[in-house]
This record gives C-alpha cells, structure tokens and sequence, in this order.
C-alpha cells in the first residue's frame, strides 16, 4: 500500500460561484470563496463525506456582500475581493473550523490563516470577477477533493444545499 502524499485525497470547503454537482471536476480559476483551505485526513473519503453532510445539513443559506479590492503579498501578489464581515461568514468558519477537529484533521498548507487569521476574500481572475458591493447568496457548501499531482483539477466530493427557508 503506498502512503505516499501524491496518493492521498486532499480537501477544502468552499462555496462555488459556479454551481457544479457532486463528481464535478474543476480547474484552480474557477471563481470560489473559501471557507477553510485544504485539509488531510486518515479517515476514509465515505466516513469524511459523511461526517461533511451531517455536520452542515441544517445550515440556513445567506448573502455575503463583496467588499474592496487587495492583494495578499505572498511569494507573489494575489488579488483578492474581500467579504464584508458578518456574523453568518464567522460562524459557517468555526463550524467547519470544529468539524476539522471532529476529524482529526490537519492543515495541507504551511499557513493555513484560520480562526483570527481568517480573511475572507474571492480571488480576482482575469476576465471573471465580482463586483464591488454585490450580494452573492451562500446557498451551498462543498466538499472537494485533490491530488498532489501537479495537474490543477478538483472534483466535487460532496455538497450540501442550503436551507432555504431564510
């Protein structure tokens, strides 16, 4: 059996602007706002996806308002729309945020910025951007999974929709 990282799934929650289904596979530039980053766990995909619908199932949908433009100053520049702040934003992230723990999950980046660190932003793609001041509904959250092949593609692992009665 090899345990070698290229072969082990990779996860993140995010929400898609794009609505894609579960078994979705998608590139890197589709336009996203991230709950939390990529995560590894030793439980099986089946016991992750599981604990994923159980742990949002009864979350309510809600609007986010795109906020300014920035740049993360990073090894490179990334330019980001921020998220105005709202209690809805912080709350889905220390419930994911507890799910990971539930989990035993850990971070597949060296800075994951969660908990305080956590800015929430969509980052700007040439050609494909919000706008400042627009209201984009929360209306699902998705699970998706990667590789570290190097060949950029994401597949949607799992999705919860939304309750909406809001």
């Amino acid at each position: 059996m090899s345990d070698k990282k290229a072969d082990k799934p990779r996860y993140w929650l995010t929400y898609l602007l794009k609505d894609l289904a579960v078994g979705k596979t998608f590139k890197a530039d589709v336009l996203h706002f991230t709950i939390v980053p990529w995560f590894v766990t030793e439980l099986p995909e089946e016991q992750v996806i599981k604990t994923f619908l159980r742990a949002f199932s009864s979350q309510k949908k809600f609007a986010i308002i795109v906020g300014g433009k920035d740049v993360f100053k990073n090894k490179r520049q990334i330019s980001i729309s921020l998220i105005e702040p709202s209690s809805e934003v912080q709350s889905l992230h220390q419930q994911a945020l507890v799910w990971l723990d539930e989990i035993n999950a850990r971070w597949a980046v060296k800075n994951p910025y969660v908990g305080a660190e956590f800015i929430p932003h969509i980052r700007r793609r040439r050609g494909r951007n919000v706008s400042e001041g627009q209201a984009i509904n929360l209306s699902s959250l998705s699970l998706v999974r990667a590789y570290r092949r190097g060949d950029d593609s994401r597949t949607v692992a799992a999705k919860v929709i939304f309750d909406e009665s809001r």
